[in-house]
C-alpha cells in the first residue's frame, strides 16, 4: 500500500496542530497538507514537528471550492479541523478530490445535516466519518465497545470533566473553540428521553460527579452534542430510551461566558464600530485564538477524563458498566488537543487503510471504523489511559 497523502483543513489551530504532529509521526502517512486561510503560525507549528519534511503548509479559501481542490489535488482524505460551521463545504471538497473525510463533530444539527450526504459519498465509493474527536469521536466508539457486554440498553451517559491550572479569573482562554463553547453554553440541549429526543435548557439535567484527582468532585450538565444525533439510532435494537452528554465546565470560564453573552458577544448581526462593521462573534473568536496561540508556547499541564456509563441488562440480570478515559498533557501538546487531534488522525489512517465497517457512505464513528484498530492505535498513543468498573448486578 502506497503512503497516505493527508489534508488537514483548519491546518494551524491548536487541535490541528495535535493532529498533525500524529499524522507526521506515522509511517502509513506519507505526505500532509495543513491547509488554512490564515498561516500565521504556520512557521512556529512546523518548527515543532516530527518529520517535518513531510508536512506543507497551502493557504485555501472553503469558499472558492475549485481553487481549494486544485490546492489540494491528490490527497486519500480530508481531516476536517476547521469551525464546525465549515463541516458541509468541506465535505463538498472532500467529495471534489473523491477522497475520506473526517471531521471533529457539528454539534448535532450540522451533522443531522451532514448524514443527508452519504448517498453522494456511497456513489464515490469513499467513507465519511461525522464527529471523530475525544467527544464525539473517543466517546462514541467507547459506547460502541461496551454496548457488545450487554442484551438490552436503559440509557447511556456521556460526561466530559478536565483540570487546567491556567484556567483561572485572570486570563481568558477557552480551553477549546470559544465557537462551540458560545453555543454550548446557550442552545438548547438535545437528549434521548423516554425513547425520543427532547430539547431541555443547556447546562440543566445537572449531576454531581466524582473523578480521579485533580478533577475531583464537579457538576456535569447536558450541553448540544453530536452524540445524541446518532447514538440513539445505533443502539436503538438494544432498545436504548435515555442518552444525554454532560460537560463540566470550570467556574471560571463560565463566569467569562455568562459575562459575554450578557454584553452580546456571541452574536453574528455585525455592529458598527467606528465606521467599520464587525461580527461580535468573529470578535471574540480572533481574541480567544490570540491568548490560545500565546497559550500555546507555554508547558501544558491540563488533565482530561471523557466517562462513559451504561446501564441496561444481560442474562436477565442488570448491568451497569462505566469506563472512564484518561488523558494528560504531553511536552508540547495539551490533553485536550491531544484527545481531539490524535482521534481525528486515527479515523484518518484507519481509513485510507480500509479499516472500516462499511466500503463507503457517511456515519458517525460508530458506524464507520472498526473498533478493535480504533483502540489498538488509541493504545499505542499510550496518553490514553482507560479504566473500566463494572456493578453488576445493579444496585435499585
Amino acid at each position: 500500500m502506497k503512503p497516505a497523502r493527508v489534508a488537514v483543513l483548519g491546518g494551524f489551530g491548536l487541535m490541528a496542530e495535535a493532529a498533525l504532529h500524529d499524522l507526521a509521526a506515522n509511517p502509513r502517512v506519507g505526505r500532509v497538507l495543513a491547509a488554512d486561510l490564515n498561516l500565521s503560525r504556520a512557521k512556529a507549528v512546523l518548527a515543532k514537528l516530527p518529520n517535518r519534511r513531510k508536512v506543507s503548509a497551502v493557504r485555501i479559501d472553503l469558499t472558492n471550492l475549485k481553487a481549494a481542490a486544485r490546492a489540494l489535488s491528490g490527497s486519500d482524505v480530508v481531516l476536517n479541523c476547521a469551525w464546525y460551521e465549515h463541516n458541509l463545504k468541506a465535505m463538498e471538497l472532500a467529495l471534489a478530490l473523491r477522497a475520506h473525510y473526517v471531521d471533529l463533530g457539528g454539534l448535532y444539527h450540522t451533522t443531522l445535516r451532514q448524514l443527508k450526504l452519504s448517498s453522494r459519498f456511497v456513489r464515490a465509493g469513499r467513507c465519511a466519518v461525522l464527529g471523530c474527536g475525544s467527544t464525539p469521536g473517543i466517546t462514541n466508539m467507547m459506547v460502541a465497545r461496551m454496548a457488545e457486554s450487554f442484551e438490552t440498553i436503559d440509557s447511556v451517559d456521556i460526561y466530559d470533566a478536565s483540570f487546567d491550572p491556567a484556567l483561572t479569573e485572570d486570563a481568558f482562554l477557552p480551553p477549546f473553540s470559544i465557537r462551540t463553547m458560545l453555543a454550548e453554553y446557550i442552545a438548547p440541549a438535545p437528549i434521548l428521553l423516554g425513547g425520543g429526543i427532547k430539547e431541555v435548557p443547556a447546562h440543566s439535567q445537572a449531576e454531581t460527579l466524582e473523578f480521579k484527582a485533580p478533577i475531583g468532585r464537579v457538576s456535569c450538565g447536558a450541553v448540544i452534542h453530536s452524540e445524541a444525533a446518532t447514538l440513539p439510532g445505533f443502539l436503538r435494537a438494544k432498545g436504548v430510551r435515555e442518552l444525554a452528554f454532560k460537560i463540566a465546565y470550570p467556574e471560571s470560564v463560565k463566569r467569562q461566558l455568562a459575562m459575554l453573552v450578557a454584553m452580546g458577544l456571541s452574536q453574528d448581526a455585525p455592529v458598527q464600530v467606528n465606521g467599520y462593521r464587525i461580527s461580535p462573534r468573529h470578535f471574540v473568536t480572533a481574541l480567544a485564538q490570540q491568548s490560545a496561540a500565546q497559550a500555546a508556547a507555554g508547558q501544558p499541564r491540563d488533565f482530561e477524563i471523557l466517562r462513559v456509563r451504561i446501564r441496561g441488562g444481560r442474562h436477565g440480570r442488570p448491568l451497569e458498566k462505566t469506563w472512564d478515559c484518561e488523558m494528560r498533557a504531553a511536552k508540547t501538546l495539551s490533553a485536550g488537543a491531544m484527545g481531539v487531534g490524535f482521534a481525528g488522525a486515527i479515523a484518518a489512517d484507519l481509513l485510507c487503510c480500509g479499516r472500516t465497517l462499511i466500503a463507503a457512505g457517511a456515519g458517525a464513528p460508530e458506524s464507520v471504523l472498526d473498533a478493535d484498530s480504533f483502540f489498538r492505535e488509541l493504545k499505542r498513543r499510550k496518553i490514553f489511559h482507560l479504566v473500566e468498573t463494572i456493578a453488576h448486578p445493579l444496585a435499585i
